[in-house]
């Protein structure tokens, strides 16, 4: 449900303006009108370094360090400072050790040698130059009248060092090399060194995130107060001379109230409407109890604009059961529930409706589990359990199987959702445009309910097709007049035939690839319990002595975790697209909503 909005205009003193936002942004109501221009330099480098605060601040909680019991005194310009600094000089030594580990792989074939030697050597005018053969190539008994010292032979190259004394070099076929600035013994002083200061840094940052988070975050909301404060101000439209300031916003109907007596008190003068087509209106979802759960899930494709309906209590159902119908194990839905039960007591308030959405994905895990016959990939089936056993035997005897009538149900689940969306469409364009423009909407409903309707009587419930052809005729004329006739109210009758075949063309290709789209259901189910049985026989291989338990242990914990992960993944992603595609389409969708953020106090 979208919160009905209205839309105030305060008319205040400009040298009272600035008192008066204060007191606003104490009061955190009015989602205030932007205007353009209002973003200034000043506040996007305010609004940048938020951004940037924000990302230190998750990569610092990201450590997974219990808060200190007593929080650091320092001021945040300059822990923020000092933490920019620790990361440059992280990016500066982490740059250094792959430079490091080059340059031993290049020395490393010449051995550790003495810097110092080499030096003293070349001072007293003895040179010393290193060269690389081939092993093919290399006759060393051609080089026994000079001094030539063989120092390594790898992966079929020769590396030897020639002492220079300035008479002639021996004709050789080799590649010289320059002599390495540093010995092993000295990278490895230096990758030591580096190693020592990048763990010095990571306790430092790890202390910042045990006793300093909170410093950040604090400073963090100042910046954007900050910022929402200068965007205020540059919202207003001066009025008289510069003498008035006209402020525009948008407060919950139910907050009116608050807001009045709070306006009256200041003594601003103030107006109040109600919103227009073309306004574009802040969006509040008001959903309660298992909806509100799955708002956030919502907000990651698009929120509604202010006239459509929220479809978040009408996709909440579907996706619950779309979810359990994709991982539909008994066992990992019962690890779930377990899981989030345990959470709930330690995770913060913000995030509780997340754990308990869990908690409800978990339970139509659990429930679909027991429908498919899948604990844990044991086949309950064929476990010859009393009530499992009673419905296999059902099955055999009407030459069917659970896999068929999942399948079945995969297709009448997406062929409920898809009609249900339509109905949902046909509302919504009764709200915004009126009855007349839901016709041709409501015309395909008749169409597809009454069709299946008809086929459910004659296959299911054997009515003969003669008794059903005058129900079968009435829905084709009513749904047909309706699709072919009525669908674009204002156009001229030859008109709405055309735009009705085409769009007759589209829905039943629409609808066709939509209702195929479900199998998806099926068929993700039937994958993770394959490979959970999979698992399960890899780990009865091993055998039943101790070790082989130990072995079947490890392969079941780590077959299982594998298992849950990948369905789990697929069971959250496919689900969503149903609705974001499918639902959404076939429910008439916009979005294009923007989310109601009142300007208010945030330290």
């Amino acid at each position: 449900m979208i919160a009905p909005m209205k839309k105030y205009s305060f008319l205040v003193f400009h040298r009272e303006y600035e008192d008066f936002l204060l007191k606003l942004r104490e009061l955190g109501m009015v989602h205030i009108v932007e205007r353009e221009g209002s973003v200034t330099d000043e506040v996007s480098r305010q609004l940048q370094e938020a951004g940037q605060l924000n990302r230190l601040i998750r990569s610092l909680e990201s450590r997974g360090l219990p808060s200190a019991s007593k929080g650091m005194d320092a001021n945040p310009e300059e822990l923020y400072a000092e933490i920019n600094e620790i990361l440059h000089q992280q990016s500066v030594l982490n740059q250094q050790l792959v430079q490091i580990r080059k340059e031993t792989a290049e020395v490393m074939p010449w051995g550790d040698f003495s810097e110092v030697l080499i030096k003293r050597l070349h001072d007293a005018g003895v040179k010393i130059r290193l060269f690389m053969a081939s092993q093919r190539t290399w006759m060393p008994e051609l080089y026994a009248d000079y001094d030539i010292f063989e120092i390594n032979s790898i992966a079929g190259i020769v590396y030897f060092a020639l002492v220079d004394t300035g008479n002639p070099l021996p004709a050789m076929d080799a590649e010289e090399v320059k002599i390495p600035k540093h010995s092993l013994s000295g990278l490895e002083h230096r990758r030591q060194e580096a190693a020592a200061a990048l763990a010095s840094y990571e306790a430092r940052l790890d202390d910042i995130a045990a006793s300093g988070t909170d410093i950040l975050k604090a400073y963090r909301n100042r910046l954007l107060q900050d910022a929402e404060l200068e965007k205020a101000i540059n919202n207003a439209l001066p009025e008289a001379g510069d003498k008035l300031q006209i402020l525009e916003g948008w407060i919950p109907a139910e907050n009116t109230d608050v807001i009045n007596h709070f306006l009256d008190k200041e003594d601003v003068f103030y107006l109040i409407e109600s919103p227009v087509p073309g306004d574009s209106v802040p969006i509040l979802l008001k959903n309660k109890g298992f909806a509100s759960k799955f708002e956030v899930l919502g907000e990651l494709y698009s929120l509604p604009s202010y006239k459509e309906l929220d479809l978040t209590p009408f996709f909440a159902p579907f996706y619950t059961i779309f979810f359990g119908f994709c991982l539909g194990d008994a066992g990992y839905g019962l690890l779930m529930i377990l899981a989030t039960l345990f959470a709930k007591r330690k995770v913060a308030d913000a995030m509780k409706p997340i754990v308990t959405l869990v908690t409800y994905l978990g339970i139509a895990t659990l429930v679909f589990g027991f429908i498919s016959g899948t604990f844990f990939g044991i086949n309950l089936y064929e476990s010859g359990l009393p009530g499992y056993r009673n419905l296999q035997a059902m099955f055999v005897a009407n030459d069917t199987n659970i896999n068929d009538v999942l399948f079945a149900l995969s297709l009448i689940l997406g062929g409920i959702q898809i009609v249900f969306g339509m109905v949902l469409k046909a509302v919504n364009e009764n709200i915004q445009f009126g009855f007349k423009y839901a016709l041709g909407t409501i015309g395909w409903i008749i169409l597809l309910v009454g069709l299946a309707t008809v086929y459910s009587f004659s296959s299911l419930a054997g009515v003969p097709m003669v008794e059903l052809k005058p129900w079968l005729y009435a829905v084709l004329a009513t749904g047909g007049i309706l699709v072919l006739f009525l669908n674009s109210p204002g156009k001229s009758i030859f008109m709405n035939f055309g735009l009705g075949l085409w769009n007759s063309y589209n829905m039943i290709t629409g609808v066709l690839g939509d209702l195929l789209s479900y199998i998806r259901l099926f068929a993700l189910g039937i994958s993770s319990a394959i490979l959970g049985f999979v698992f399960n026989s890899l780990a009865l291989s091993v055998g039943t002595s101790i070790i082989g338990i130990f072995f079947m242990v490890i392969i079941l914990v780590i077959g299982h975790s594998i298992n849950l992960f990948m369905a789990g993944l697929g069971s959250f992603v496919h689900p969503m697209r149903l609705t974001f595609v499918e639902f959404y389409k076939n429910s008439g969708f916009e979005g294009g909503g923007r989310k109601y953020q009142p300007f208010r106090k945030l330290t």
